[in-house]
């Protein structure tokens, strides 16, 4: 297997088996890895970069923009309650609101869009649900 020191591409980079990155990797157009990517340092795409399968980090995934998916976000970890009575809260919907309001959007099984977000207006937390 080559070993290079530095790799530059300026256009796609298209890998057919496996991509490992012991350093960073950043790639200013797009990348498609049909094997599996592992990557020690940072990674920056300043394009696209599409998963077939899985991305599995150890960490966070940040994004400065939207993260879509197209079955769910989850978390595995199981929750626990906290310690002390819960209250009982009412959810809050909002026909109309914010533009761009910021939470997490799900589809409705009328097919339009809906944000999840915490309002707190009331002094009370609550779960809100307003149309996208």
């Amino acid at each position: 297997m080559p070993t290079f020191d530095n790799v530059l591409v300026t256009g796609s980079q298209t890998i057919q088996q496996d991509l490992q990155v012991n350093g960073n990797e950043t790639i200013a157009q797009h990348l498609n890895v049909n094997g599996s990517q592992t990557i020690t340092g940072d990674l920056q795409v300043n394009g696209n970069q599409s998963i077939v399968n899985s991305l599995v980090t150890g960490t966070d995934v940040d994004a400065g923009g939207s993260l879509w998916a197209n079955y769910r976000v989850g978390a595995s970890n199981q929750p626990v309650l906290p310690a002390g009575g819960a209250s009982l809260q009412q959810i809050r919907f909002y026909a109309t609101g914010a533009v761009s309001q910021p939470g997490l959007m799900l589809k409705g099984t009328d097919g339009l869009d809906y944000v999840l977000f915490i309002d707190v207006s009331s002094g009370t937390p609550s779960l809100a649900i307003q149309l996208a």
